[in-house]
């Protein structure tokens, strides 16, 4: 039988990657207004203009150019990596995620993933589009009065993406993304236990797997060099 946890947990992780999604679609257009009206101000007599805000940091240690590291509370699991961008409109990032030990009712989970990601920003500020390529790898055992058995399930992934990266002019930058994950590779076998609970387990991740993952970064913060 499919432990609860499993059958409660699943569904609803694509409903979150699509409220982000839908928030971020919706936002864009604001944050893109919000820029011509800036540009678009007519011009004050020399004693009447105020001083202009600062523009979130678009040069660092390499003349057009910032790179730096990156944390970020994701979907399926917290990541680390290192993101870039360059002459405001393209961008690229290189994550790592790692789950070493979950047990969730008796079964042991391990998971891993990797992945890197190319992006255009097309507004040249805040909201960008792109791809993420990666590799994910889950590990699930259970071990009984009766025996142990195991359930092992990878796969190549490409997927698109969207998100929004906010930049102060120190460096500091907060943001959110959400991509879905489709399976290029999609790999998966069990070593069954005598309960049936890794067969169970192995079922409900083809069930799940095989239509993708969403790969959710609910808060990303970093510093760009």
């Amino acid at each position: 039988m499919t432990p609860p946890l499993f059958r409660r947990s699943i569904p609803t992780v694509p409903h979150v990657a699509g409220v982000i999604a839908a928030a971020l679609v919706l936002a864009a257009p604001f944050a893109r207004a919000d820029e011509a009206n800036t540009v678009a101000a007519p011009s004050a007599p020399d004693g009447l203009r105020r001083t202009p805000e600062p523009r979130g940091k678009e040069s660092g240690l390499i003349p057009g150019v910032l790179i730096g590291p990156r944390l970020s509370v994701a979907v399926p699991t917290p990541t680390f990596g290192a993101e870039v961008k360059v002459l405001r409109y393209f961008g690229a990032s290189f994550d790592y995620g790692l789950v070493p030990k979950l047990t969730i009712n008796g079964v042991d989970v391990n998971y891993s993933m990797w992945n890197v990601a190319a992006r255009v920003y097309p507004f040249g500020d805040v909201f960008f589009v792109g791809a993420v390529y990666g590799h994910y790898g889950v590990e699930a055992s259970a071990t009984v009065a009766q025996g142990s058995g195991s359930v092992r399930a990878s796969s190549d992934f490409l997927g698109p993406q969207i998100g929004a990266r906010w930049i102060q002019p120190s460096g500091f930058f907060f943001g959110v993304d959400v991509a879905w994950a489709f399976p290029l590779s999609y790999h998966s076998e069990a070593s069954p236990d005598p309960t049936g609970t890794t067969t169970s387990v192995k079922e409900t991740a083809d069930r799940w797997l095989k239509s993708g993952i969403p790969l959710a970064g609910l808060i990303s913060v970093g510093w760009m060099f």
